[in-house]
Order: structure tokens, then sequence, then C-alpha cells
């Protein structure tokens, strides 16, 4: 099959967050089992641009990828609001209509990856236009939760732009059963196929190769590893870790990803009222090595978000050995019935519990972890989730053929 995918940021991105390193493994699988993949994209790198080479075909590790420059009207109008200068925006890149308009005439499918962006707009536009079949991509993003955050803006936008993209669609892609219902809720009853990210287990590792100099020897290391964003939760899981810091003494919270909120400083401030400044690290943004190191160095990954789609992160620490802990809004309770994680409310009380008694049973932990790896060799291995998707297309295209 021939197949466009239209997304906000492709690698190196990593900025950007989950959906880089989702979206290349996919392209990257998919062109593995012979398909042509070309992906059309943005330089963004959420707050940064890529330097790349830009409107010509490249190639990122054996996908033909099209980088455009992304165009913020706003962030260069008001460059003093801080959503505005650290996010990725609406990525508008004018000069991807051209090429994408050319190639999509000549294509089997178009796959978006993301709502409320210029990519997946100018593509499902051109999909209808030749009438190619669209599968469309929400990643978590119409999570109720998500929808609270700025709602008002992506309410306006989902009634007049990405409704008619959504019920014009061939297929709709649900990572989990939660988004399933968040299309429903919006009113759409255009078909739609449940498939998860993935996970490449062999490139992770069990322990770290390398020392990680800012966390001491013999620590217990709780970490959160993703934007540190006001719907992560990583506020909430700060005051549970200072509620229960003095019980853990070799206890250390790590916070790591990109500030994109500004937030750090005052995270700062309140871990050194509370007398554990020390013990609360930022390291920022962190990839390669370090990040690797760093998920199998962890006793404990957490994630207490309010809304997530199906968090790489998570699936990157139960490929590392590492024992989860979740909220609901992670929507992937099947850690619990596995043995590797436990799933707890996104409060300071219900965290602080959790987290008391997961550190109490260091051994515990150990086993949990090795349960995790064991789930996700078994049942969220790239190849198997590419052979859903493979599936999901065919279908789709067998649908879309008979339509016509």
């Amino acid at each position: 099959m021939r197949i466009i995918f239209s997304v906000h940021g492709y690698k190196p991105a990593y900025r950007v967050g989950g959906p880089i390193i989702s979206v290349s493994s996919l392209a990257e699988k998919l062109s593995s089992k012979g398909h042509e993949v070309a992906v059309f994209t943005t330089n963004s790198n959420l707050d940064e641009d890529l330097d790349v080479p830009l409107a010509c075909p490249v190639d990122v590790q054996g996908v033909e990828v099209w980088y455009f420059k992304r165009i913020e009207v706003l962030k260069k109008l008001l460059p003093f609001v801080p959503y505005l200068s650290n996010s990725s925006g609406y990525v508008y890149a004018p000069t991807m209509r051209i090429e994408l308009r050319k190639r999509i005439e000549s294509v089997d499918l178009v796959h978006t990856h993301l709502p409320f962006i210029y990519p997946t707009l100018v593509a499902a536009t051109y999909a209808r236009k030749f009438q190619k079949p669209l599968f469309y991509h929400q990643r978590g993003v119409f999570d109720p939760q998500r929808l609270n955050f700025r709602s008002v803006k992506k309410r306006a936008y989902i009634r007049y732009l990405e409704l008619p993209i959504l019920r014009n669609a061939t297929t709709l892609i649900a990572l989990t059963d939660a988004e399933v219902e968040s299309y429903r809720a919006l009113g759409v009853d255009t078909p739609c196929r449940v498939i998860p990210n993935g996970v490449d287990v062999t490139s992770y590792r069990p322990h770290p190769i390398n020392p990680i100099p800012y966390i001491p020897d013999h620590s217990n290391v709780i970490l959160f590893l993703g934007r540190i964003h006001p719907i992560k939760g990583a506020d909430v899981l700060l005051e549970a870790f200072v509620s229960i810091a003095s019980q853990f003494p070799n206890a250390v919270l790590v916070l790591a990803g990109p500030d994109e909120f500004n937030l750090e400083k005052k995270f700062r401030a309140l871990a050194e009222s509370a007398g554990f400044g020390e013990r609360v690290i930022f390291p920022g943004m962190v990839s390669g090595d370090q990040k690797l190191d760093l998920i199998a160095r962890a006793d404990l990954f957490c994630l207490p978000s309010m809304g997530e789609g199906f968090s790489m992160a998570v699936l990157e620490a139960l490929a590392s050995c590492t024992a989860v802990l979740l909220s609901p809004g992670c929507h992937f309770d099947e850690v619990s019935n596995a043995g590797c994680g436990v799933v707890a409310h996104p409060t300071k009380d219900a965290l602080a519990s959790a987290l008391a008694q997961l550190l109490a049973q260091p051994e515990k932990l150990k086993a949990m972890g090795d349960l995790g790896y064991q789930l996700v060799r078994e049942k969220y291995s790239w190849d198997t989730i590419a052979d859903q998707m493979i599936d999901a297309y065919a279908e789709g295209l067998e649908r879309h053929g008979s339509r016509r």
C-alpha cells in the first residue's frame, strides 16, 4: 500500500512528546513490511524549530519524510502569553499544501495523527477532494478532561472544522475503548477500530548502563517522564511525594521533561519549603542513552495524568522492567490485572497512600517490573500493532471502494 501520514511533528522532535515515538515507530514498521510510507510534517519541536531540510524528501530510518516550515502568527504577535509560546500550536505550514496535493492523488490512503492542527486539516481536505480513504487518529485529544482545557476554543474548532473531517473519514482509530467513547460523545458514528500503541522491547534495558550523576547512590527513584503540563499531574505527584518523603529518607522524585508551562520554579519552591528540595530533581528534557538509563534506574514510574491516549512513556517503563503507578485517566487498567502496576486516583491522598505502600515493598516492585516486561513483550510489540493497522487499512479500503 502507498500511505501518507500527516502529523504535527516527527523525529527528532522529541520535545513534542509520545506521538513522535509512536508515529515514527509505526511508519518504520509499516515500511519494513513492504508498504510505501511518506510522512508530511513540520519542523516543530514544541518551543523550538528542528534544523532539518525543508520541503524536500528526507530519509529518516527508511521512511520518506517531508518537513515544512511552520508559521505561528499568534506566537509572534503575543510572545508573552505562556500557553502560546510554550506549545506546538496550530503548526500552520502553508508550503505543505502544495506538495501534499500532488502526492495524495497517487496514494492508496491518508492517515492523519492529531486534531486541531493544520497538517490534519489540509490532508483531510485533499483526501476528500480526491476520494481517498482517510484514517483518523485522535491520540487522546478528545478525552473529556483534555477538552476541558481551553474548552471554548476547542469546542468551536471541533464544531466547524473537526466534525466534518470525522464524519467523512473512512475509519477512526482509537488507542483505547475510552477513545471510542470520546468519539461517540462528539456525535460521530464513523466506523472505529481500537489499536493501541506499541513498543520495541529490544530498544530498552532492564538496568542502567551508565551512572546518573544527579541521582544519589542507593536512592529509591520515583520517576515522572513527560511534558511538565497541568493535565499530566506532576503537581499532584509532587504534593503526594512531599507528604510521604519523611517516611522514606532514601526516596527521590525525578520530574523529567520539557517545562512547557514554566512550572519548575513553583515546584522547586514547594519542595524547598517542605524541606525536601534536594530530593526533588529536575533534569529537564532527557533523550538517548540518558533517557534509557533513567527509566531503567527508576524503581517506580508514575503518571497521574487527567487524560491520556495510550502513553508511550508507560510502555517504555514497562519495557525497562519498571513498575508503574497510573491514574484512571491513563486508560491502562490492564497493568493492575497483569500485576505490573497500580491504578490510583490523581489526588494527593490517593497517590501518597499508593506511593507509601509500593515504596515499603522493594521486592514487590522488582517483581512487578518483571511482569510488566512480559506484558509488553507478549501483547504490545510494534510487529503485532502494525499488523492490526494493516488489517484496519485493508478493511477500510474495501469498504471505501464499495461506497464509490
